[in-house]
């Protein structure tokens, strides 16, 4: 169950990742000057959804650590890598090379090492 609310913490974050870009990106293009920049983020939707479900992810990470290990509950969070390199390739359009293929290799065959 505890690996579950990991998952599922390590997911949220990696999607508030992904309002972020999404958000940050809105405001640059159309925002110029500081003040115009930040009034821009204060209402943009893309940031409150990401600070939202970073929130959430927060609160379920603290579960997460109050049950596991932490030399157990932290490496895990190397996946996000995983999940935000894919949402770029597949949401963001951004390349995907083999260089890439090979880190998310590594990063899962460590995370699987490292919970043993």
């Amino acid at each position: 169950m505890h690996y579950l609310f990991a998952f599922i913490s390590i997911t949220l974050g990696a999607i508030a990742q992904y309002f972020f870009k999404v958000g940050v990106t809105a405001v640059s293009q159309k925002a110029n000057g500081t003040v115009e920049i930040i009034k821009s983020g204060f209402i943009n939707f893309h940031l409150w959804c990401g600070l939202v479900t970073y929130g959430i992810s927060l609160l379920m990470w603290f579960y997460v650590l109050s049950h596991m290990e932490l030399s157990r509950a932290f490496p895990l969070v190397s996946i996000a890598y995983v999940f935000t390199l894919l949402m770029g390739y597949f949401f963001l359009n951004e390349p995907l090379s083999i260089y890439k293929i090979i880190g998310i290799a590594l990063i899962i065959a460590g995370v699987i090492f490292i919970s043993k």
